[in-house]
Formats: C-alpha cells, structure tokens, sequence
C-alpha cells in the first residue's frame, strides 16, 4: 500500500486536477465584473462644452501696387569728326591740318637677328665634306719621353664656307689631345650640302700618334 501511495497521488494533493476548476471560476468571475462595469456606466456626463460653430472675423489687408523702375537709356556712341570744306562749320568741329616732316628720325625696333645656319646630321647630307688641307699633329715632347702612343678622335664642325668652328675631342688621351686639337683647327674642308643649300655639319678626324 505504501508503494502505491507513492507512485499515485491522492486526489486531495493532485494541484493538477484543482487548477483547472480555478481557472474556470475565475474567467467566469472576471465575465460577471466587466458586464456589471458595463452596465453600470452606461451614460457619461462631462461639464466641457464643445462650440460647434465658430465665427472668426477675418480682416482684409490692402497689398500696396508693386512699383516697376525702367532702365535708363543707353548713353549715345561719341562720334568721329570729319573735315568738311563748309566754312560756315564751326572752328572747334574742324580738323586742322598737319604737317608730317618724312626726313626726321624714328626710333623703330630692330629688326630679328638673321637665323644660323643649320647644322645637318652627316648622313642627311647629299654632299658631304671633303679634306683639301691636312695638317699633321706635332708629337707632344713628354709623350715621346715617356714613349706614349695612342689615338685621339676629334670631331669638327665644318661651316658653310668650309672652316672649323669648333673642335671637340671624342676619344681622349691625356698627353695628346693639345696636339690634336691644334692639327683639327688648321683643317679645310669643302663645305656640306643638303639639297643644294650650305649648311653646317660634324665631321670625326682621327689622329693616330705613333713613334717610329
């Protein structure tokens, strides 16, 4: 019996059972409450008074007329006087006449400086340069001492009437290049042509320094 008792509840114990009836009596408590509120308040008398109508006196305003400015006239163009031979014209609307003196002196601006003659790449030329004046390259007194042989390469400009305007050394030697400097500037050469126009150009000369 023991056993039993504590695997089955009792009737008066099981809450389980009881809740439910509770839950019943109170949804139909609550039911009896909100109908007798209902039917307890069924009129509501307030002390506000409402004005349905309402009577606002409304005012006109007088807008004053928009005033409307026209622009001013533009000012007349100056005219240009013209000489007239009527003499019954005014002096001071008259164009006297004026003398320009031809012989007198006018600082004017100089004129451009005349452009330089191109220097032309050597191969764009169609007639190139040739040598018609050689001179040898006097052997420096030290380099013979000191028993030094060597090329030195220089290029010259060749101007429009076949001199040397400018020398410069392409390939260098310390001991030499004073010499063969000073052999470049005795060169002639005739001049250069592109399309039938002198013009200036490059020309390499080597000088080759060796002692016999």
């Amino acid at each position: 019996m023991s056993r039993y008792s504590m695997l089955h509840k009792t009737e008066e114990a099981d809450l389980e059972r009881k809740s439910k009836r509770w839950i019943e009596w109170a949804l139909l408590i609550s039911l009896i409450f909100t109908a007798s509120l209902f039917l307890a308040f069924q009129k509501f008398d307030s002390d506000v008074v409402v004005n349905k109508k309402i009577d606002t006196p409304i005012k006109p305003e007088i807008i004053p007329p928009t005033s409307q400015y026209k622009k001013p006239p533009a000012p007349p163009k100056p005219q240009i006087p013209i000489e007239s031979d009527d003499e019954e014209i005014p002096e001071d609307l008259t164009i006297e006449e004026t003398d320009i003196d031809f012989t007198q002196e006018i600082d004017a601006p100089l004129p451009p400086p005349e452009e330089e003659d191109p220097i032309v790449p050597f191969y764009a030329l169609s007639e190139k340069p040739v040598v018609i004046k050689k001179a040898a390259a006097k052997y420096p007194e030290l380099a013979r001492k000191a028993s030094i042989e060597g090329m030195v390469t220089v290029k010259v400009l060749v101007d429009t009437k076949g001199d040397v305007e400018d020398v410069v050394v392409l390939t260098s030697h310390p001991l030499l290049d004073n010499a063969a400097i000073e052999a470049a500037w005795q060169f002639k050469f005739t001049p250069g042509k592109q399309r039938d126009r002198l013009v200036k150009v490059w020309v390499s000369v080597p000088f080759n320094f060796k002692l016999k």
